[in-house]
């Protein structure tokens, strides 16, 4: 799926860049550079089709039963971990956008892991690549936090409460959503309840269904429901039916729930995402699960076109 002047502009929605885990600057003075280059190139290789297998299975794992798949989520968490010593970087990620041939990334903010400030000035140095922020629960004006990084260019807010530990119903959150309001830009919001306490503080509040209330004070919003609400989609496309200004991302979705989604909302609300680093071989997979999609007739050209990327631009234009 290779892009060109020709083909639809491809745009993942949901990626995340960490900060360099070993040092370039450091590395490439010493004389293990060019050896250590290619002991990560080689892992990389060797982890591709693990973790390709990896994303294939995770899609069973919500037909289990609620006990057995807690506990395979809690083992879960420790594989992004692993992989994001071989790809995470900005120079991993666009290397990752070439081959896949996708034009343009939204990335997203994780403090502390992944502070707003390096998210920002990644972006302004390259133009494929939008800033989404994602402001702390300790941040003591978050709106005016908000704000200022919209005004230097940040073109979503990202909102986790599973990791932050807070309840939808919490001040801060009420907070950013009314300040995301008065500003017009779209709101990510983390979705599904995976039980990794290891990557989660309390991850029930990651429910979908807990977000209701905001979906109507809010209702001139666009929020962005990403993964689908992971283990339980269904909940997601019930509130989305309901509320015309839910979005969701792809990502770590199979096909045939990528295309039950477009039966039931129709195309104009889906939003190609990878959550690439995690795991590894995101781009790829999302990539080949919305081609699934067309093979198989639960997408047409149009509607592929539309959850590729242009549904992703026009919600930025609308900013």
């Amino acid at each position: 799926m290779e892009s060109s002047s020709q083909n639809p502009k491809i745009v993942d929605s949901h990626v995340h860049v960490f900060p360099n885990l070993i040092r370039p600057d450091l590395i490439g003075k010493l004389p293990i550079a060019g050896p250590l280059g290619r002991l990560r190139a080689k892992a990389r290789e060797l982890w591709t089709p693990l973790s390709s297998s990896m994303h294939y299975s995770q899609t069973v794992l919500r037909h289990l039963p609620e006990s057995a798949r807690q506990k395979l989520d809690e083992l879960s968490g420790v594989a992004p971990i692993l992989g994001l010593f071989i790809e995470s970087t900005a120079s991993d990620l666009v290397q990752a956008m070439d081959r896949a041939g996708v034009d343009s990334a939204w990335v997203i903010a994780h403090p502390p892991l992944i502070s707003n400030e390096f998210v920002m000035t990644l972006c302004e140095r390259n133009p494929r690549l939008h800033p989404v922020v994602n402001i702390p629960k300790n941040t003591p004006r978050p709106a005016t936090q908000l704000k200022s990084f919209v005004k230097h260019g940040a073109k979503l807010l990202k909102i986790h409460p599973a990791a932050d530990g807070l309840p939808p119903e919490s001040p801060f959150y009420k907070k950013l959503l009314k300040t995301a309001s008065d500003l017009g830009i779209p709101v990510i919001i983390h979705t599904g309840c995976i039980h990794s306490h290891l990557l989660y503080k309390t991850p029930e509040f990651a429910c979908a269904e807990l977000f209701t209330p905001w979906f109507k004070e809010y209702a001139q919003t666009r929020f962005i429901l990403a993964h689908m609400n992971f283990h339980q989609p269904h909940i997601a496309f019930d509130l989305a039916e309901e509320h015309l200004n839910l979005y969701m991302d792809t990502s770590w979705q199979p096909a045939e729930v990528i295309g039950e989604s477009v039966r039931r909302l129709g195309a104009e609300r889906i939003l190609f995402g990878s959550d690439w680093p995690f795991i590894g071989g995101n781009l790829d997979v999302g990539l080949a699960r919305i081609r699934d999609c067309v093979n198989s007739g639960t997408l047409n050209a149009e509607q592929s076109k539309l959850i590729l990327g242009e549904n992703a631009i026009k919600l930025l234009t609308k900013i």
